[in-house]
């Protein structure tokens, strides 16, 4: 299939935490169906690579820098991002995570916050910057990301801070599609389970890696590009009933908990 008669051909996505992971294989598929993209995080050299690779594959990305869980920052970015493409049809927040397992005897606040505000307010700070131009142009996707962590407390080594806030994300979300059905924009959550990014191999030991696998029916952790098909579909006007939704993508492991 070729980017001009793809899925999202003549459409404008954007990405957030578009330095690595699921971001990056996001972007790529998109431009394999037809989108042009635009890939924001606030390391704008990652970023910026991530562009280059859609580029050599023969699409069209734009790396811009922002702070998802600044709200001047995001919105300066996306006057950037209209600039150069007239507009933002698709929105993926991929931004978030956390670097550490904390107990939730041993958080302080500030943590709390810091984690709260990177992968839950992120959400609601990028949601809102896309929803006018989708309301006037009577179409949208979003699609945010959260984690099998806001689905389960048994889900492993995710800390309290972060599956809650990945809990929230479901949830926001369903409260966006509520209100943004009417103009034939659609919100959806994807949920993946562990996936095998550079962020995510850094925190994991040998031995919670094997523990993992185990726990998992399929046999292996994911891929990013286990992600990217789900996505691209919720992206697409194939989707267009499906709204509100949280779907699960963990090789089996939520039903095992």
């Amino acid at each position: 299939m070729s980017a001009a008669t793809g899925r999202l051909a003549g459409r404008r996505a954007l990405i957030t935490g578009a330095a690595g992971g699921i971001a990056q294989a996001t972007a790529l598929a998109f431009a394999r169906e037809g989108a042009a993209v635009v890939m924001t995080d606030i390391d704008l050299d990652g970023a910026i690579r991530g562009a280059e690779q859609v580029k050599a594959q023969g699409g069209q990305a734009v790396a811009l820098a922002a702070d998802v869980t600044d709200q001047d920052s995001f919105e300066a970015m996306m006057a950037n991002a209209t600039a150069d493409l007239g507009g933002i049809d698709i929105l993926v927040t991929c931004a978030g995570g956390y670097k550490a397992y904390a107990n939730f005897a041993d958080m302080d606040v500030a943590e709390w916050r810091r984690i709260i505000e990177m992968n839950l307010t992120s959400v609601f700070i990028s949601c809102q910057a896309v929803l006018p131009g989708m309301k006037a142009r009577k179409w949208g996707r979003i699609v945010n990301l959260g984690s099998l962590a806001g689905r389960s407390t048994s889900a492993g080594t995710s800390p309290p801070h972060y599956g809650t806030a990945k809990a929230g994300v479901a949830m926001l979300t369903q409260y966006i599609a509520k209100e943004v059905a009417p103009f034939g924009i659609t919100a959806n959550t994807v949920a993946p389970g562990t996936t095998r990014t550079p962020r995510v191999d850094a925190l994991l030991t040998p031995e919670k890696r094997e523990q993992f696998v185990r726990a998992t029916p399929v046999g292996y952790l994911a891929a990013p590009e286990d992600m990217t098909g789900l996505i691209v579909f919720l992206a697409s006007e194939e989707s267009r009933y499906i709204t509100g939704a949280t779907i699960d993508v963990n090789g089996g492991r939520l039903m095992l908990m």
